[in-house]
């Protein structure tokens, strides 16, 4: 354990409150338990123990009191995923003459997925806030009874848990979040057709019609294959880094969010904002519109996706759920025939899909004259309307508006029933 640390704690301590051998300095003496130099075991809320040995005292003190709180947990702490509570226990900045020995017991249950108990670990803390964890040598795991014994001079603040890094690592391997796809580097035509529309009105002043494609060039990258689901946004929620959707229904289905049922659909109601945080808490990014188009259209001009044959407008439909053929969304999965050139999904229809560039009518549809190609364009630094770009249409979109360069564009903190997102991941050359 860090020594300047500890002894930090000790200076600030004892600066308000003068160590003595009497009860009332401490103020536990309703809940506490005293032991003199002959030591003992104090057991606390939450099945922890305190075992002091005989001769443990430190000197000229005659009696101690041992108490052990239970405090609110954090999803994660500094360093780490709790599987515990907080306990904080006291007398806190106290050094002990003999090393005591602190038995916290854990449940399996609270492991996060896919995580291993001989990677758990016990922290320490002055602040409750940050944590260190306890060196190898003075802590014993008791596997065959979901205990860790922890040897230490000083008391204050204990969880057990999973390092941080870990836990984020483990998240990755979720079937989905680490689900990608590879979109290998090279050019391919940006923008729209020429003479496609811009989203100006007739009144606003200007550039009305697309100029024609740009050619692109992109570095190779990965692309979640699917939307990001209910289920993967929850362990974002969970570990204290996502916030809840605005809204935890559907059109359809008033028990949608929390559902188990629907665990596999997009998430909704997710602002730009949100969907970044997520992405960044999985070790990802927003795609950038360049990098979403290219997923979704391959090297050349495709209309759709899967091709340039419009979807069926009716219920048979197999490549695409859109103008409102299913009433709601659909599961992420749905869809194979719909898939991508390079087999991401739903890159048409489903949920509209935000992306990490700012809207501006000039960067996407002007034709560039001087035949320059673009390498890994970030899109515009700002937007006219401060805007994010959505893609891809939604399950209520229309056929024009589920095209591979059809495009929507709302503020950061915009959520709605039919916008979600997916995420991409940069290749370190």
């Amino acid at each position: 354990m860090n020594r300047s640390l500890l002894s930090a704690f000790i200076i600030a301590v004892l600066a308000v409150f003068s160590f003595s051998c009497g009860e009332e300095e401490y103020g536990f003496e309703k809940y506490g338990q005293d032991f003199d130099n002959d030591g003992g075991t104090y057991k606390g809320v939450g099945g922890v123990t305190v075992i002091i040995p005989a001769g443990a005292l430190p000197e000229g003190v005659d009696k101690i009191t041992v108490t052990v709180f239970s405090l609110d947990t954090a999803p994660f702490t500094n360093v780490s995923k709790p599987v515990t509570n907080i306990f904080s226990i006291s007398p806190a900045a106290v050094q002990f003459k003999k090393d005591l020995t602190v038995n916290i017991p854990y449940k399996e249950s609270n492991f996060p997925p896919l995580l291993d108990e001989l990677d758990l670990k016990p922290y320490f803390s002055i602040d409750r806030e940050s944590f260190e964890v306890f060196a190898q040598d003075f802590y014993q795991l008791d596997v065959e009874n979901n205990i860790i014994k922890i040897s230490t001079k000083y008391l204050g603040n204990f969880h057990i848990g999973f390092p941080k890094e870990l836990v984020k690592e483990d998240n990755k391997e979720v079937e989905g979040v680490a689900e990608m796809v590879l979109i290998p580097a090279g050019n391919f035509q940006f923008g729209a057709p020429q003479g496609t529309k811009t989203e100006l009105e007739e009144t606003q002043e200007g550039l009305k019609e697309s100029e024609g494609f740009n050619t692109v060039y992109l570095s190779s990258y990965y692309i979640d294959k699917y939307e990001v689901t209910n289920s993967q946004y929850q362990l974002c929620q969970n570990a204290g880094a996502c916030t809840e959707p605005h809204d935890v229904t559907s059109i359809m289905y008033q028990n949608y969010y929390y559902n188990p049922n629907y665990a596999g659909f997009p998430v909704i109601w997710v602002s730009w904002n949100q969907a970044k945080t997520f992405c960044n808490w999985a070790g990802k990014q927003l795609p950038t519109e360049a990098q979403w188009e290219k997923a979704a259209r391959g090297e050349t001009m495709r209309v759709y996706p899967w091709g340039d044959e419009p979807p069926a407008d009716n219920i048979e439909a197999t490549v695409a759920n859109y103008s409102a053929l299913f009433g709601d969304v659909t599961s992420v999965s749905w869809g194979d025939d719909g898939a991508s050139f390079y087999g991401v999904y739903n890159m048409a229809g489903n949920v509209a899909e935000w992306t990490d560039t700012w809207h501006n009518i000039d960067s996407y549809y002007i034709k560039r004259t001087d035949g320059v190609v673009i390498e890994d364009p970030a899109g515009p630094a700002e937007s006219p309307t401060q805007e994010k770009v959505i893609r891809g249409g939604s399950w209520v979109s229309l056929e024009d508006e589920i095209t591979t360069y059809s495009r929507d564009m709302s503020f950061p903190n915009y959520r709605y029933y039919n916008l979600g997102f997916r995420c991409m991941q940069a290749i370190n050359e």
